[in-house]
């Protein structure tokens, strides 16, 4: 679609240019929409606001080093001149432009030829113009759907993680780095909350904005994100425990170790459970905390009981109970945090 919408963009900023106004430099209308593409709309605007700005700052650039200046050291003024002002907080990332806009109205020998300049500037804000207008109307691009199904993406990826450790943990095996590889990959992908954040953003004077706002925008998934987040930090834990059981082989303890790894199962139903679109499910979260968790939080107390005749595994155990409580405690919190909009 980003294509199309470029083509479109091009198309018409050009035509416009060329055919309307006339421009003996009608490319910088197409050239500068292809610039607002692709970007939120928001994001768009204020390019569009940049890039007049930077071209007006070029030229003024030029024209003030011709005036004062021999053409040599006209060129070199510029070029620095148009350099630092580019280094501007209000022309980032684009600063670069002014420079080189002073040096190409320079090269052309256009820099006193008001003509010439007053059609450059507004080639660019017709391109601009065209841009955010194409960008805004036709399908302008939105982020707040990658991050419902990042949610789905990262439940899912979790709750396999638990469920690998419970096999680690009922097969005893033994294992160094290959879970720490899984987790850490999980910990490189873009993170639940940082996701809603930059769909929230996509929506700012965005004609789709409307619904997603009849069914709560990224408000709704910002709880369930929050503790995607949040329970990653406790799998770590979870993790460290599991590798430390694993370099222990205790045969007396079968049973021990089949409940931790009936608990670390459980509670990776719980996480498969915050795969559930809120937006779509009036009860999401229904059976995590009417099944799922009170069973978790039922092995969570027959492991414990059982520590005292643990013996060697004791210390690996109780570290990965308590990681485990944690990620309960969050998971309860979601579910309480949600039944009272259900």
């Amino acid at each position: 679609m980003a294509a199309a919408k470029s083509a479109i963009a091009a198309l018409v900023a050009w035509w416009l240019a060329d055919r309307v106004v006339g421009s003996p430099q009608s490319f910088l209308a197409p050239y500068t929409a292809l610039f607002m593409i692709g970007v939120t709309v928001r994001a768009s605007g204020t390019a569009a606001l940049r890039q007049v700005g930077v071209v007006v700052a070029g030229v003024t650039v030029a024209a003030a080093a011709v005036v004062a200046l021999p053409p040599v050291a006209a060129l070199a003024a510029s070029v620095a001149v148009g350099t630092a002002v580019g280094r501007l907080r209000v022309f980032a990332p684009d600063g670069m432009w002014v420079a080189i806009t002073a040096l190409l109205v320079l090269l052309y020998g256009s820099a006193m030829d008001e003509t010439v300049v007053m059609f450059r500037v507004a080639d660019v804000a017709l391109g601009a113009l065209v841009g955010v207008c194409v960008n805004a109307l036709v399908l302008p691009p939105e982020y707040l759907s990658e991050a419902r199904d990042l949610v789905v993406e990262r439940s899912r990826g979790q709750a396999q993680l638990l469920r690998d450790l419970a096999r680690v943990v009922k097969d005893g095996k033994q294992v160094q780095w290959e879970l720490r590889t899984d987790l850490w990959a999980l910990f490189k992908a873009s993170g639940v909350t940082a996701a809603l954040d930059r769909g929230k953003d996509s929506l700012r004077g965005n004609i789709r904005r409307k619904g997603w706002a009849r069914v709560g925008g990224e408000r709704i998934y910002r709880p369930v994100a929050t503790a995607l987040d949040r329970t990653l930090i406790s799998l770590a834990a979870v993790v460290v425990g599991v590798e430390a059981l694993s370099r222990k082989a205790d045969a007396s303890q079968a049973g021990l170790r089949a409940d931790v790894a009936d608990l670390l199962d459980t509670v990776a139903d719980a996480l498969d459970e915050l795969g559930y679109d809120p937006a779509r499910h009036h009860s999401p979260y229904a059976q995590m905390m009417n099944l799922h968790l009170p069973e978790a939080m039922r092995l969570s107390d027959v492991v414990r009981a059982d520590l005292d005749d643990a013996g060697s595994d004791a210390e690996a155990i109780s570290a990965i109970v308590v990681a485990i409580d944690t990620v309960n405690a969050t998971l309860y919190g979601l579910g309480h945090e949600r039944a009272p909009t259900q």
